[in-house]
């Protein structure tokens, strides 16, 4: 029989590959020595943990071994005993497949994610900023860029499409795009109307009927206007007076620009809001018989081509006395159109759309409202009347209109009763509806001007209520209870 030889049997060290996430890794230059072979694996790790408790060099030996014999799970443990010793150990942190970030070490790409989620949140939360694709960004941004958009050379948001046709050398005329063979008429002097290109004389004759009227573009509005274009464009220069009253009364902004409808005299205002003037009717209740701007509820063709609904107004150069009340007149529907931005109807719309028209769609419509109407008709109000005037020629009286709407309540009987104020019952067979929309307007005013402190407090919480899209009826119903409980400071602020 042949005798069996026996040949020493070494072990050789199991050098670790790159390993899945949280798998312990040894630093090259840190691999084991060749050990001797044990029966009990298991058993001597726990004999040279406990010796090895306390001590990162005798620790970092635990490590070495594991690593020899294949004990992947008893060498993480052992790593993880070395950090308890020395936290900031980066060698055994990086052992451990953990992640360096922002002055910490993060165990998983799942936590660094969460990590950086928290404090983009905390960030975004102590900067007033929103938060896009891991970035923050300006509020007033985020719906732009939602959709898709960039600013161009010059400040302007605008879509792919828009982007693509600029670089053909197409030219936007308003909302017109020219193409590159048309383009010199531009330089000329001249406006696109229809298929003819026209003199400004001969546009202004041209967009002085309803039918077709001029379609002017802002960043923040979109003008429907039968005015001549230089009226048109103080007429744009007002709604963005408005804007930044609106912003402070709602603390929120619409997410795409809003239209405003400005006719060019009384008297096509009162066709245009009779259906009379190759128009539709555009409201449902006969509110535009109460003041020289109301709401358009039943303008369905702008739900239908992707806008929010406007206000209307009209600008009449016709006398003084008209041209004087033209800006207020479109301050206050561009409130109007900004508030339905915010708080539109959506069910009683699509009945419009449907065909439902009248009282019974204006009441459904008006009923929907999270904005109680005393606010809504009172940030218009405020933005019309009773804003401070910061353009007034040195030596002008930068409170003018706001006094003189306050003279107005007093000349009218003084100040109603808050509850009657704030249920804002106008409408045609209501006389005092003019009066009531000008005491929403000085109840708003007390509260973004008034500096009383728990006004400010229940108005910075409708505004959050609004931001947030909750309680906000509870809120402002909170606000409305806070300026009775202040009357005494109102009337102080008003002079009544």
């Amino acid at each position: 029989m042949r005798a069996l030889i026996l040949l020493p049997v070494l072990l050789l060290p199991v050098l670790s590959s790159p390993s899945s996430e949280g798998e312990a890794r040894v630093a090259p230059g840190a691999g084991a020595a060749t050990q001797d072979p044990v029966a009990d694996p298991k058993a001597e790790y726990e004999k040279r943990k406990k010796e090895a408790e306390g001590n990162v060099d005798k620790l970092w030996k635990l490590v070495e071994w594991c690593e020899a014999y294949g004990m992947k799970s008893e060498q993480r443990s052992s790593l993880r005993a070395i950090l308890k010793l020395e936290p900031e150990n980066r060698k055994a942190h990086e052992a451990l497949g953990h992640i360096e970030y922002d002055g910490k070490w993060h165990d998983t790409e799942k936590k660094l994610e969460e990590y950086k989620k928290k404090k983009l949140e905390e960030e975004a939360k102590a900067t007033g900023k929103a938060i896009y694709k891991g970035q923050l960004v300006d509020p007033a941004d985020l719906p732009y860029l939602q959709k898709g958009m960039t600013k161009d050379a010059s400040g302007k948001w605008v879509d792919l499409e828009t982007q693509k046709k600029l670089a053909e050398g197409w030219i936007l005329q308003d909302l017109t795009w020219v193409p590159p063979a048309e383009a010199p008429n531009i330089g000329k002097g001249l406006w696109k109307c229809g298929d003819k290109w026209l003199s400004l004389e001969e546009a202004n004759a041209y967009h002085a009927e309803v039918s077709n009227w001029w379609v002017i573009p802002s960043e923040r509005f979109v003008l429907y206007t039968t005015c001549p274009r230089a009226v048109a464009e103080k007429a744009l220069a007002q709604c963005e007076s408005a804007y930044r009253e609106l912003l402070r009364a709602y603390g929120s902004t619409p997410a795409q620009a809003v239209p405003v409808v400005v006719l060019n005299s009384r008297d096509q205002y009162g066709l245009f809001a009779r259906g009379e003037a190759g128009n539709p009717v555009p409201e449902a209740l006969g509110r535009s018989s109460v003041h020289g701007a109301f709401m358009g509820e039943a303008m369905g063709s702008f739900v239908s081509a992707g806008s929010s609904m406007p206000g209307v107004a009209y600008w009449d150069e016709s006398s003084d006395t008209e041209k004087r009340f033209g800006p207020m007149y479109v301050r206050h529907a561009a409130g109007q159109s900004f508030a339905e931005a915010l708080d539109p109807s959506t069910k009683a719309v699509a009945k419009l759309l449907k065909g439902e028209t009248g009282n019974a769609y204006g009441e459904s419509f008006w009923s929907e409202k999270q904005i109680p109407a005393w606010f809504r008709y009172g940030a218009a109000a405020y933005a019309e009347r009773y804003l401070i005037n910061s353009t007034v020629a040195a030596g002008g009286n930068p409170n003018e209109t706001r006094e003189w709407s306050v003279t107005n309540i007093t000349n009218k009987g003084g100040l109603d009763p808050f509850d009657r104020i704030f249920k804002l019952e106008i409408g045609v067979d209501n006389s005092n509806s003019g009066k009531l929309i000008n005491q929403a307007g000085l109840m708003v005013a007390f509260a973004l001007d008034g500096k009383c402190a728990d006004v400010t407090t229940k108005l910075g919480a409708f505004k959050d209520a609004l931001k947030h899209n909750k309680d906000i009826s509870k809120a402002a119903q909170a606000l409305a209870d806070e300026i009775k409980k202040n009357e005494a400071k109102l009337r102080a602020f008003a002079g009544l």
